[in-house]
């Protein structure tokens, strides 16, 4: 029984490195250094004879092996996952998943408002750009997503985004030069499109560099070194902190939308109702 499995932590890992696509963050997620994790995979592909990934000098990519086992893995893993629920003392928690960006610019800073808000309820983020399946993942309470409204009755749009400049409070626009203009650009984009900012902001003006994520944008431009071209909603907490303001000379646009939908196993749960409403009141519902 079991002859060919090989160790489950080298699997765990692997799979923790393909879904976030860095040996750097999944040893963050796993608490171990990015060289156990290198080591980890290393033994697991030597286990199966076949590369996992392509290492590059600034990233890493699945190969057609590893995307075939990593899908096994994150299917075979979540059912896991889910049967564990069932066992787990911390059913009442409340988890949110949402995606990286949102978590770590909108929803993380406002911990200390929902802890204050909700002190009896556990808020835990689950953050992830992978899309999923509320009838599969039963941990997950509500999904906060981003993007196209899928036309479903059980979700709720929460807010329209508005995409513009912002940076930093003493920026100024370089003299003789372009100004650093940084932009988001999703590799993968089957999914959703990436904004077409062309369409309203003239790219000729600007020293144009990109991001796969939005926060790096942020960061960035908090950094002093150009315009992040982001978000209102993504862009709120650093404008109310006094980290940021709106660069004047971009024009805002309309961008995509974030709604939420809950989960159908805990949908009349008085905590997930009042944890809605909040996150309702708080983003302004400007769809």
């Amino acid at each position: 029984m079991l002859k060919n499995l090989p160790s489950l932590n080298n699997v765990k890992t692997f799979a923790i490195a393909a879904h976030l696509m860095s040996f750097k963050e999944a040893a963050k997620v796993l608490n171990v250094t990015p060289t156990a994790v290198s080591h980890q995979i290393k033994a697991l592909e030597s286990h199966l004879r076949v590369p996992l990934f392509e290492r590059h000098t600034r990233a890493i990519k699945l190969t057609a092996q590893g995307q075939a086992l990593a899908k096994t893995c994150f299917d075979t893993l979540n059912t896991l996952d889910n049967a564990f629920v069932e066992f787990s003392p911390h059913q009442q928690d409340l988890l949110i998943s949402c995606c990286n960006s949102f978590a770590a610019l909108w929803l993380a800073p406002k911990m200390g408002i929902i802890t204050s808000l909700f002190p009896h309820q556990k808020v835990v983020i689950c953050a992830s750009d992978k899309l999923i399946n509320l009838n599969e993942d039963k941990h997950i309470d509500i999904a906060l997503r981003y993007g196209h409204s899928q036309s479903n009755a059980e979700e709720t749009c929460l807010v329209t985004e508005q995409i513009g400049g912002y940076c930093s409070l003493n920026y100024q626009p370089p003299v003789g030069r372009k100004p650093v203009l940084f932009v988001t650009h999703w590799r993968d984009d089957e999914g959703l499109k990436n904004i077409p900012w062309k369409n309203h902001v003239d790219e000729n003006l600007y020293e144009v560099q990109y991001f796969e994520q939005e926060h790096f944008v942020l960061q960035a431009a908090l950094a002093g070194q150009g315009v992040a071209l982001v978000s209102n909603v993504l862009a709120r907490s650093a404008v109310e902190s006094g980290w940021l303001k709106q660069y004047e000379n971009i024009s805002s646009f309309v961008g995509y939308s974030y709604w939420s939908r809950k989960t159908a196993h805990r949908r009349n749960s008085s905590e997930l109702h009042q944890f809605s409403n909040w996150l309702e009141r708080e983003l302004g519902r400007t769809c």
